[in-house]
């Protein structure tokens, strides 16, 4: 995620990375050559034709609706998507607190194995909703802990599982009384909780009609834009189409980019340093070092 400060006006104006100019300039090419084909076409053989701009005005309002709805909808998925990740660290670290008042301070084993369990489950949730988990997010884990996830077809559920086993031997030990491990239970449903928010976010697109109706609708009012233009403003119909390559196709590139929040991208969000910031605070709460 770029941090920028908004009341720097022309610096916002001026800024290159993080724009959506990159992804509209091949569209904004091609409708370019086009319009200027149809200039060639008008000018050269001296054509009369004008397409009527009241059909053309109510078609663009229409498009503009369904930009709208379509923005509206990848922004609720993104800030969806932001909070459910402040749910998985306010969640991870709560089981860290419940965890340091329960286990002695002389068990520093116990705790630096809990503490690496709930940091590696954090760093796997990021993974998982990205490209995949891989060894690298298991290598603060014990060599026993990594045995028993490989019994697991999903590292996620094996954490939970071994997380679960680990805090239920706390009432063996007479750590704490058993009603206590409903408190602990309860913080483990919410990370998997999480987990499946997360995961509908990611993995549940917009409906293919919905994309192809935007895409098709777009299409055809851009290519039919130039008609309209051509014999009221001549060469500057090139300008205006610039502008409306810009803004509506711009839009719609915003939307498809946060749609999926959770990739590095300059407007993705900043899914890493949330994750190891949980993953440090939770080992800083249970008092062993973060590895």
């Amino acid at each position: 995620m770029i941090s920028y400060d908004a009341s720097n006006r022309l610096q916002v104006i001026l800024s290159y990375r993080g724009t959506i100019l990159p992804s509209v300039l091949s569209y904004m090419l091609w409708i370019l050559i086009w319009t200027g084909m149809l200039l060639f076409c008008f000018k050269y053989f001296d054509l009369k034709y004008e397409m009527g701009s009241q059909l053309h005005t109510f078609l663009g309002v229409a498009l503009v609706f369904l930009l709208v709805m379509r923005t509206n909808s990848s922004y609720d998925r993104y800030w969806e998507g932001r909070k459910q990740l402040g749910a998985l660290g306010i969640t991870a670290r709560n089981l860290a607190v419940k965890s340091n008042s329960i286990i002695p301070d002389s068990e520093q084993g116990f705790r630096t194995e809990i503490s690496s369990l709930i940091g590696a489950y954090v760093l796997c949730v990021k993974e998982h909703i990205r490209d995949g988990i891989t060894n690298k997010e298991l290598k603060g884990l014990s060599t026993a802990n990594k045995e028993e996830i490989e019994n697991f077809s999903s590292p996620l559920n094996g954490i939970l599982c071994i997380l679960g086993k680990r805090l239920r031997s706390c009432v063996d030990q007479k750590w704490m009384h058993p009603p206590e491990f409903g408190s602990f239970n309860g913080s483990l449903d919410d990370l998997q909780g999480v987990l499946r928010a997360l995961d509908r976010i990611r993995f549940t697109p917009l409906p293919f009609a919905y994309v192809n109706q935007l895409k098709v609708f777009m299409m055809i009012y851009l290519g039919t834009l130039p008609l309209v233009l051509i014999p009221k403003f001549d060469y500057m119909t090139l300008v205006g189409m610039f502008f409306a390559v810009y803004a509506f196709v711009g839009i719609e590139e915003i939307g498809l980019e946060i749609e999926d929040p959770f990739g590095d991208d300059p407007n993705d969000l900043p899914i890493e340093q949330i994750c190891q910031g949980t993953k440090r605070d939770v080992a800083e709460i249970l008092g062993v070092k973060n590895t």
